[in-house]
């Protein structure tokens, strides 16, 4: 198996977590998506995953771009487009689930004792967003991999960033709206 289908074989498994999640959760009568604002936090889905979609993008964009920095600022740098470091990529993915974590943690306690959180946020709805988080992480992991083994590729990367960006915040939009309006 080429090291460049891991990161898929990844996303298929954490689509596999969300599936199972929602319907663990529609089991204990947890919501699947949130259609109103009060379900907001403790459906499965909710305007927010978008949120945390867009941020396991950026973050492994971030992490990758200081990796690649601090491992070429002394010396010849290295060619990434002849050298891809699988385990660097594997490193950056780790990290945003580390931090995905860590937000959740923070969200649901910190956030809440302070006011600005006003109820915590459910088993299943923290499942799918650390989930969420990761299937945005590696989806960036594929396009970066992409990117630095072909030229061909760069135009790809580029379009793939900006459909990212506008559509998560037509969707972001469009959910928080519906949510919090009807």
């Amino acid at each position: 198996m080429e090291k460049r289908n891991i990161p898929l074989l990844i996303i298929l498994g954490l689509f596999v977590v969300l599936i199972l999640t929602a319907i663990i959760g529609a089991f204990f009568n947890v919501p699947v998506i949130a259609l109103n604002e009060p379900e907001i936090s403790i459906a499965s889905f909710d305007y927010w995953s978008i949120a945390h979609f867009l941020w396991g993008v950026s973050l492994f964009v971030i992490a990758f771009t200081i990796g690649w920095i601090i491992k070429n600022r002394t010396g010849t740098p290295k060619d990434p487009i002849n050298d891809p470091e699988f385990k660097s990529f594997v490193l950056y993915w780790l990290i945003i689930v580390i931090i995905s974590g860590l937000w959740e943690l923070i969200e649901n306690t910190l956030l809440y004792f302070v006011g600005i959180k006003v109820i915590f946020d459910s088993a299943t709805n923290i499942i799918t967003d650390i989930t969420i988080w990761g299937i945005g992480g590696c989806v960036s992991w594929y396009m970066t991999d992409l990117m630095f083994l072909s030229d061909k590729y760069l135009r790809a990367y580029y379009i793939y960033g900006f459909m990212c960006l506008t559509m998560g915040l037509i969707i972001f939009i469009a959910f928080g709206f519906a949510s919090t309006h009807y």
